[in-house]
C-alpha cells in the first residue's frame, strides 16, 4: 500500500539551530516527535521551514538521512504563491497573452525569486505549534496545542505584544472553526482550549510528552555527579535542592527560594544550598532582595548554575536531595518528569497539568502557599525513608511516558481519521 504523504512544519527546528541554550521545550518536543514519526516509516515525510536557514539541510541529512525533501520559503512567499496561481490560471484558460509577456511578467519572477514555494497537495499537514502558511495544502491538518497561558494569564502578555505573537494567530485561526484537528499535550491543556475557545473536544487528542532517555536517567556514578557539581560551583560538602526553569512570574521561583531561606532559618540548617539552573541572575537577585531583608547573610545559600549542558542534567538531577517546580500554571511541565526519570524526588504545584505528570510520585502543594513550601522542604529533609520512597516512585512513574508512546497516539489518530 502506498504511504500517505505528510508535510511537517519544521520551522521551530530551523529557527533554533544556532540558539544552543536558547532552545525551548517546544523545540525538543518538535524534534523528538519528528524523529519518531520518521522512524515509524508510516508516512512519506517532507519538511517545510518558514526560514531560509540553509544549514538546516545539513542538519536534516545528519539527523534523519538524505531522503527527506525540504521545502523552503522566503519573504516573497506570499507573492510567489500568488504568481504561481496566476500562471496556472493563465495556462488553464489560455488567455490572449503572448508567451513573451507571460515569461517576463509571471514565470521569470517565479524562477528568479524561488522555485520551492510551489508544493504539491499532501495527504496530511502536521504543525508542532503554528498555523499553517497559505502555501501548504493538505487533505487533513493537525496542530499541537501547548498551553493557554496568554488567555489565562493575560497580564504576562501585553495586548500590543500578543498580537505579534504566534499564539494570537493560532487563537484567531481556531475561532474560524477550520477543518483542522488538534493534539493537546495534557488533558488540562485540552480542557482549557475547549472552555476558553469553544472548541469541539472530539477535535482534540491528548498526547503526553516525554523526557529523553539519552539525557535523563538515574546517574549512579558518584564520580560523575561530583564532576558535574564542580563544573557548576556547587559546594561538595553541602546537600542541594535543585530547580531548573526560566525566570518568569508564573514559574514562582521567587517564592520557592524565599521559602527555602525561611526553611533553613527556622530549622537552623547549614548543610544545604539551593541551586538555580537557567535563571537570569541580576534580575532574580533584584527581585529577591525586595522580598528578603537579610538576603546578604544567605547569599551563599543560593548557587547560580545558569545554563546547564544536556550532558550534565542527569548527574545534577540525580545528585539533588529534591527538585522544586511550583509553577502557577503548566501546559505539561517537563522538568518534574525529567527529575523523576533521574530518580530525584519532586515538589510541584497541584494545579493545571502537573497532577497528570507527577501523580502520586511527588509532593504536590498550592503554588501560592509559603507554609506548604516550607512543610514540603521539611518533609524531605527530615524523613530520609519517605524521600527515598518518593524517588523510587518517581522512577517507576516516569516509565509511563515515552516519545514512542506520544507518536503512537498521533499515528493512531491520523489513521483513525482517514
Amino acid at each position: 500500500m502506498k504511504k500517505k504523504t505528510l508535510i511537517f512544519d519544521a520551522s521551530v527546528i530551523a529557527e533554533n539551530l544556532g540558539c544552543g541554550r536558547g532552545r525551548s521545550g517546544i523545540y525538543f518536543a518538535t524534534y523528538n516527535i519528528l524523529k519518531k514519526l520518521i522512524e515509524s516509516e508510516k508516512f512519506d515525510i517532507s519538511l517545510y521551514t518558514g526560514t531560509d536557514n540553509f544549514e538546516f539541510i545539513d542538519f536534516v541529512k545528519h539527523e534523519f538521512g538524505n531522503k527527506i525533501k525540504i521545502y523552503f520559503t522566503n519573504k516573497y512567499a506570499l507573492f510567489l504563491s500568488r504568481m504561481i496561481r496566476l500562471d496556472k490560471k493563465l495556462r488553464a484558460k489560455k488567455l490572449n497573452i503572448t508567451k513573451l509577456l507571460l515569461n517576463i511578467l509571471v514565470r521569470k519572477p517565479i524562477k528568479f525569486l524561488g522555485r520551492n514555494v510551489e508544493m504539491p497537495n499532501f495527504d496530511i499537514a502536521f504543525s508542532p505549534i503554528r498555523v499553517f502558511p497559505e502555501i501548504i495544502n493538505a487533505n487533513k491538518k493537525y496542530i499541537i496545542l501547548y498551553d493557554a497561558i496568554p488567555l489565562l494569564l493575560p497580564d504576562y502578555y501585553p495586548s500590543v505584544g500578543l498580537k505579534k505573537h504566534w499564539f494570537y494567530n493560532l487563537t484567531e485561526y481556531i475561532k474560524t472553526k477550520p477543518a483542522c484537528k488538534y493534539f493537546a499535550i495534557s488533558q488540562s491543556c485540552k480542557n482549557d482550549f475547549v472552555r476558553l475557545l469553544d472548541m469541539n473536544p472530539d477535535d482534540i487528542t491528548v498526547i503526553p510528552l516525554a523526557a529523553n532517555d539519552k539525557n535523563f536517567y538515574h546517574e549512579s556514578d558518584n564520580n560523575k555527579i561530583m564532576a558535574a557539581r564542580k563544573r557548576y560551583n556547587i559546594p561538595l560538602d553541602k546537600k542541594y535542592v535543585f530547580s531548573l526553569c526560566t525566570l518568569e512570574p508564573r514559574k514562582n521561583l521567587i517564592r520557592a527560594v524565599k521559602t527555602f531561606i525561611e526553611f533553613i532559618k527556622k530549622n537552623k540548617i547549614d548543610d544545604m544550598v539551593f541551586v538555580l539552573g537557567g535563571a537570569h541572575w541580576d534580575e532574580f537577585i533584584g527581585k529577591l532582595e525586595t522580598e528578603i531583608d537579610d538576603l546578604g547573610k544567605y547569599k551563599d545559600k543560593i548557587i547560580r548554575a545558569g545554563y546547564i549542558d544536556d550532558a550534565d542534567l542527569a548527574a545534577l538531577y540525580s545528585g539533588a536531595e529534591w527538585f522544586v517546580y511550583t509553577s502557577q500554571y503548566e501546559g505539561f511541565g517537563l522538568p518534574p518528569l525529567e527529575a523523576m526519570q533521574c530518580g530525584c524526588p519532586v515538589i510541584t504545584s497541584n494545579n493545571s497539568s502537573l497532577p497528570e505528570v507527577v501523580g502520586d510520585a511527588g509532593i504536590m502543594i498550592d503554588w501560592d502557599s509559603d507554609a506548604q513550601h516550607i512543610a514540603a522542604y521539611e518533609k524531605y529533609y527530615f524523613d530520609d525513608k519517605y524521600r527515598n520512597a518518593m524517588a523510587k516512585s518517581g522512577l517507576k512513574h516516569a516509565k509511563d511516558f515515552s516519545w514512542k508512546h506520544t507518536v503512537d497516539i498521533i499515528i493512531n489518530q491520523m489513521q483513525k481519521d482517514e
